[in-house]
């Protein structure tokens, strides 16, 4: 595993920050509005297309409820509708006296029978024997039915609320192309707050109930799954089949490698990305059982290992005036948030300096900020640590 760590001189120190101040001197004035409307226009954009992005993400997070909503409820919904469809066809066959002489046609039948559910039929039952038998049961199926829907639903507000397993498990199986964090201790909880404040859809799993962030992290809005990852039904839960990453984040190596293992037999194509506490260990195991990462909780901090999981390949970290520093190379996805913006779109709003696009041992120049980004181009940027997950989350997702 690589690990670059290159302390700068004094003289390089202030270069830097020279060239770092200049540089976030350009971001306003790159803004792609005429430099006549001022700063403030640059600004109501900026704010315009925070607000877009927070309806959409809002919109998509309703329907994603609704979708799971509908999931949960299946069996009962199939029950209502074959009593309501074989009501529906008893009504339709019925002599029009049962409707005191009205003609009866679908939409009138359909009503009939959700009425007779309602304990309400219409007309006169009496004037056909099987009418009169659906007028009887159906009061008592309808009972049935409507209250344990009521009774369901109210468990999985309650469970929403609270962030309980059954509503967890719910949303948890409405995930895609996410990534799956095993372990909630200090470095985990740090590296899900990374994930969620970069959009990155994410399912925790952790085994003790009471840890000291499990309360913190199910404020985050992610499910967060109580249970033994060592377990596979605990992987098959957070949608291991559908994830694009799983990071293995617990103090236990053993566990994190059988867990690394298992996520590989269920899922080949999943990015693996496992905590391993000696680092001579880590570097042997990643190349020996094709695991993508294998890391030190020393040796990275947890918004670079946020980053990995949406494919960042990290060239180097280190640290300036405190402020941790990484290098990055990044693959623009078919689709994603950056695919059709300029590297100067890209460096005033994600803050990071593009270093190289499709580098080459050919071409060593500055890449010119006017270049438009395609799928399949790659990047090497320069960036604060804490904003490399929300940089490689935009090359890997649409925008939300």
């Amino acid at each position: 595993m690589q690990q670059i760590h290159k302390p700068l001189s004094a003289g390089k120190r202030r270069h830097f920050h020279k060239s770092e101040a200049a540089h976030r001197s350009t971001h306003i004035s790159r803004c792609n509005v005429p430099r006549s409307t001022g700063y403030a226009s640059c600004y109501t954009l900026a704010i315009g297309t925070d607000r877009s992005n927070s309806l959409r993400r809002k919109v998509w997070a309703f329907a994603r409820y609704a979708w799971a909503l509908l999931r949960e409820f299946k069996t009962t919904l199939i029950a209502l509708g074959i009593v309501e469809a074989l009501g529906a066809g008893l009504y339709l066959i019925a002599p029009p006296e049962v409707l005191e002489g009205h003609h009866i046609n679908l939409l009138t039948a359909v009503y009939a029978a959700w009425m007779a559910m309602l304990a309400q039929p219409l007309g006169s039952p009496s004037e056909c024997w099987y009418i009169t038998v659906l007028a009887a049961v159906y009061p008592l199926i309808g009972f049935i039915i409507f209250g344990e829907g009521v009774v369901r639903l109210a468990m999985l507000m309650i469970s929403r609320r609270h962030g309980e397993k059954e509503w967890t498990l719910v949303m948890a199986s409405t995930y895609r192309d996410h990534v799956v964090l095993c372990g909630l201790g200090h470095l985990g909880y740090r590296i899900l707050q990374q994930l969620v404040q970069a959009g990155v859809p994410v399912i925790a799993i952790e085994k003790d109930g009471d840890g000291r962030f499990v309360a913190q992290a199910k404020e985050t809005g992610a499910p967060i799954l109580l249970r033994d990852m060592k377990e596979d039904q605990s992987l098959v839960d957070a949608g291991i089949e559908h994830a694009r990453s799983i990071i293995i984040a617990t103090n236990d190596d053993l566990a994190n490698l059988e867990v690394a293992l298992d996520a590989r037999r269920m899922n080949p194509q999943i990015h693996v990305l496992l905590r391993m506490f000696d680092q001579q260990i880590a570097g042997k195991i990643s190349e020996a059982i094709h695991i993508d990462m294998a890391f030190s909780a020393s040796s990275l901090a947890a918004p670079v290992v946020a980053a990995m999981s949406q494919q960042a390949q990290i060239l180097g970290h280190y640290s300036i005036a405190g402020t941790q520093y990484v290098t990055a190379q990044l693959a623009v996805a078919p689709g994603s948030h950056l695919a059709g913006h300029s590297l100067g779109d890209l460096e005033q709003h994600h803050h990071a300096r593009v270093l190289a696009h499709n580098p080459s041992s050919t071409s060593a120049a500055a890449p010119a900020l006017s270049g438009i980004l395609a799928p399949g181009d790659t990047l090497v940027l320069h960036t604060p640590a804490d904003r490399l997950a929300a940089l490689a989350a935009a090359s890997q997702h649409a925008a939300a």
